[in-house]
């Protein structure tokens, strides 16, 4: 075999290495070698190659999981194939006038793929969440993805019966599904109940593209009584929002963007690490000739066509039409969805609250947000002293105490408006906000010092701080906290971290574990190297 060849067959192996992480969990090189039918030393390398990437890495006790960068490379393919911002505005009117949880989803390989989701207000549907594949068989978005493809697609669904059920009404046999796509065809759009999840409903619209081809499919969902309850409107609102994003695909064209990476130069001799550089070109540009790709990665055209067409086919890469430009192929959105699925950050918060503890004998907790309140979810109590006021699944407004203070803060000043409008109408004490300029400042001022502070504020002696926590969005999450003794928390030993340096540090570490941006952690992105 020439070495091209050999370099590029290297270059699908690290694919199926990934592929096989995804589908297996956190695996050992010893196990992924007998899934990829590889020798280990082979594997030993790519893996360190896709580790050096950030595609995997090392979890807490040794085997390997997918790493962050795939969610990047997610959010850059989702960026190239619609309007992200008119996609998110829709979906949060759809949430707002329902009160469902609202969802957008695209086709991919016989599958429905979730592009995007906004949870309903009082129920999380963890089935049906971003990045979580249906089969087009089950589901109102997958049977309006499926009513409005090619017909070859539907025969081949068709062909696959008998379905594996995945609830109580989810249709089994060819008869029965063909039904259901010539009901949505008429129709226009699709109910169904109990299909996925036994207790649950859904609504879907299509979107088209320009060319009244199907892009995706709009969709809403919710406890089965609800929706039956709210079908007449959530039709009207549905069908709305889907009629706006038909609207603006026709204008749609991807922007590049700088946010992913600064560079895209690689310095490294490492075909995987030269395919995961041309990675981050088209992460960077969103679509990309192979002109510009040569001009970016300074390399051979005929290595730049070698690896796109070996990226193509294992989907990571899409051609924009026979001799059209590239993007990042709808296959990085499943890896990223899997990967945000399996995310655990009440696991991954619990060595680090558990070292913070070690390090200070201070209560270490982290909370998360609940509607206008902040929730305990995970707790260490101090050696010395403990406030009662936020026990492990205790809650506090919003704009009282670090942890609640520092999760509003970082929100954005339509969340500020929105809190301000419903605390300042409250007659709870505890709610007590009046003055809507000191209400700003004190949220500015966390902002720029990058962690809230609460001294005396709720139990007389105690002080706490409370860090941010963000995703791979830079959306903040969660919040991290240290509370105790006001003179231990406020000390600033000599030699040894301040808490203030340790809380920081902490929530830093779970922000790196969620993928966050370098924008979001304040400090510099690094280069690909």
């Amino acid at each position: 075999m020439k070495p091209a060849a050999n370099m590029i067959q290297l270059v699908m192996k690290a694919t199926q290495v990934v592929d096989e992480i995804s589908n297996l969990g956190p695996s050992t090189s010893a196990e992924l070698a007998k899934a990829v039918d590889e020798p280990r030393p082979s594997v030993y390398r790519i893996v360190s190659a896709l580790e050096q990437a950030g595609l995997v890495r090392r979890s807490e006790d040794g085997p390997v999981e997918l790493g962050t960068r795939i969610l990047h490379l997610g959010e850059a393919a989702a960026d190239a194939l619609m309007d992200r911002e008119i996609l998110a505005g829709q979906l949060n009117a759809v949430q707002r006038q329902l009160g469902l949880t609202a969802s957008f989803w695209i086709p991919r390989k016989e599958t429905a793929v979730c592009l995007e989701q906004v949870d309903a207000t009082d129920v999380d549907l963890y089935g049906l969440s971003s990045g979580r594949i249906l089969p087009l068989y089950a589901g109102a978005a997958s049977h309006v993805l499926l009513a409005f493809q090619p017909e070859e697609v539907l025969d081949s669904v068709l062909g696959a019966a008998p379905y594996h059920p995945l609830s109580s009404r989810t249709p089994l046999e060819a008869e029965t599904l063909r039904k259901h796509v010539e009901e949505t065809r008429r129709q226009g759009w699709r109910l169904e109940v109990n299909e996925v999840v036994d207790g649950i409903a859904a609504i879907s619209f299509p979107v088209l593209n320009p060319d009244g081809t199907v892009f995706g499919s709009l969709t809403a969902a919710g406890l089965v009584d609800q929706v039956l309850s709210l079908q007449g409107q959530a039709r009207d609102v549905i069908a709305r929002a889907a009629q706006i994003l038909t609207e603006s695909m026709r204008d749609f064209a991807p922007q590049p963007t700088l946010r992913v990476l600064s560079t895209t130069r690689s310095n490294s001799s490492s075909i995987i690490a030269k395919a995961n550089a041309l990675m981050e070109a088209l992460a960077n540009e969103r679509v990309c000739t192979s002109a510009r790709l040569t001009e970016l990665l300074d390399e051979p055209v005929s290595s730049v066509y070698r690896m796109l067409a070996t990226l193509g086919e294992a989907g990571w890469v899409e051609q924009l039409g026979p001799r059209g430009a590239f993007r990042i192929g709808s296959k990085l959105i499943s890896l990223s969805g899997k990967l945000l699925n399996d995310l655990d950050l009440r696991r991954a918060a619990v060595p680090v609250l558990r070292s913070i503890h070690e390090a200070t004998g201070e209560t270490a907790f982290m909370c998360i947000r609940r509607n206008t309140r902040a929730v305990c979810i995970e707790r260490i109590d101090g050696k010395r002293v403990n406030s009662r006021l936020l026990a492990l699944g205790g809650s506090l407004p919003l704009h009282t105490g670090a942890a609640p203070r520092a999760l509003l803060a970082f929100e954005d000043r339509q969340a500020w408006e929105s809190y301000f409008a419903i605390v300042s109408q409250n007659n709870d004490v505890q709610f007590d906000v009046r003055s809507r300029t000191k209400f700003y400042a004190d949220l500015e001022a966390i902002r720029s010092a990058g962690y809230a502070m609460s001294d005396d504020e709720l139990t007389p002696g105690i002080a706490a701080i409370g860090a941010p926590i963000f995703d791979h969005k830079g959306h903040v999450v969660a919040s991290l906290s240290v509370s105790g003794l006001r003179e231990g928390i406020l000390a600033e030993p000599e030699g040894a971290q301040s808490v203030i340096e340790v809380a920081r540090d902490g929530a830093r570490r779970l922000s790196d574990y969620l993928g966050a941006p370098a924008s979001a952690l304040g400090h510099e992105p690094s280069l690909v190297g």
